[in-house]
This record gives structure tokens, C-alpha cells and sequence, in this order.
């Protein structure tokens, strides 16, 4: 006979699942694991965090395709007068070649309409019209402006040799395949006169478009 005073064992209900109880000293100081832990498909945290990736990496690939468009569009209405305007605010030196391979280097020190003044320390002040220009060259390191700026300056290539012209400065005068020097005398719309530097100080006409450069040597 069984001591009544043990309850008789009682079985689980057909189907009741087994509950099992961990039993152990328990840790007081837990330290974090010895690698990352790995967010696997059944973490809930795991699907946000890859769809805040790919928000990212799309962000940025629609980031750099606005800026290759803009810069594309930046180029494509680039002007030889926004980019010499650029470069005149920079203040920095740069080198112009005409088309008849004269070269200047220095600053951009004037900006008019339809030409830009030059501070060639060699040579002097440099007035070339824009038409002439074969190549503008930044500084060694910088870049080259993009150039799509637009301008308001009115001041025109046959103005500025009449404003010159009142100071009768030595200048010299690269038109076709000559170099002609000698007094500015007058200018016009179409013409410039020079009085040659020789002892006869013989006048000659210059037709303002076929002027390459204008070096003003003393005012």
C-alpha cells in the first residue's frame, strides 16, 4: 500500500506541449558577445534595416545622377564669356593664346562685352577680343569653370581703344601677320590709327577686326 499521504502523479493532457524550465545560477554581469550578432530573416528588425540600406544607396545614386546632369547641362550652355567671367573673378593667373598664336599669362584684369584685358608682367596690359581667343588655360591646379554664367557687360572692344585713345599710350598692335608699334591716335567702331614709331611717325590705319591683340606699353 502506497503512503497516502503522496498525491498520485497526474499525467499531462494528451497533446499539451512539454514546458521546460532552465535551471542555473544566474548571470549578474552579462558581457556582450565576442562578434556582432547576426540579424537573421526572423529578426524584425532585420527587413528595416536592409530597406533604410537600400533607401540609402538609392538616395546616393540619385545624388550623383543630379550632379552628372547638372554638370551636363552646366557644359552644354557653357559660353566663352562666362568661362573667361569665372576666371576673372579668381583673379588668378591664366594663359590665352590668340588664334594668332600670340600667348598671354597673368590675371584677367578687364572684362568688356567682347574682349578681356590681360596683366602679362612680361609684356603689359594685354587687351584681346573674344573672337581671337584660340584657348584659355586655368592656373596649373585649378579647374576650369563650367562657364555658364551670364554677363550684362556692355562695353565693347572699339570702345575701350577710344578710351585709350584720348591717353595717346605706346601700344602694340598684332593684326594679321604683323606687329605694328606706335602712339594710339584714334579709334573707332571699325578703325584704330596708329602713329608708327620710326622717325617719319608715318599714321596707318588698322581695321579693328583684323586686331589679334593690342599690348599697351605705356599710358
Amino acid at each position: 500500500m502506497g503512503d497516502a499521504s503522496v498525491p498520485p502523479l497526474r499525467r499531462a493532457p494528451t497533446g499539451a506541449g512539454a514546458t521546460v524550465a532552465r535551471v542555473g545560477p544566474v548571470d549578474s554581469d552579462p558581457q556582450p558577445p565576442d562578434r556582432p550578432v547576426d540579424l537573421t530573416s526572423d529578426d524584425p528588425l532585420a527587413a528595416l534595416q536592409r530597406w533604410v540600406a537600400d533607401g540609402q544607396v538609392d538616395e546616393a545614386a540619385r545624388a550623383r545622377s543630379r550632379r552628372r546632369w547638372l554638370e551636363k547641362a552646366a557644359i552644354e550652355e557653357s559660353t566663352l564669356g562666362g568661362v573667361l567671367l569665372d576666371l576673372a573673378e579668381r583673379g588668378r593667373p591664366v594663359i590665352v593664346r590668340t588664334l594668332a598664336g600670340h600667348r598671354v599669362t597673368g590675371p584677367i584684369i578687364a572684362f568688356g562685352a567682347d574682349f578681356v584685358g590681360v596683366r602679362d608682367p612680361r609684356l603689359g596690359d594685354t587687351l584681346v577680343p573674344t573672337t581671337r581667343i584660340a584657348t584659355v588655360q586655368p592656373a596649373p591646379g585649378d579647374d576650369l569653370p563650367a562657364g555658364d554664367r551670364r554677363h550684362d557687360v556692355v562695353l565693347a572692344f572699339g570702345d575701350a581703344l577710344m578710351e585709350l585713345a584720348a591717353e595717346r599710350p605706346d601700344v602694340m598692335v598684332g593684326a594679321g601677320d604683323e606687329t605694328l608699334r606706335g602712339e594710339l591716335r584714334t579709334a573707332s567702331t571699325e578703325v584704330v590709327t596708329l602713329a608708327i614709331t620710326d622717325e617719319r611717325r608715318q599714321p596707318i590705319s588698322i581695321a579693328l577686326a583684323a586686331i589679334d591683340h593690342v599690348v599697351v606699353r605705356s599710358r
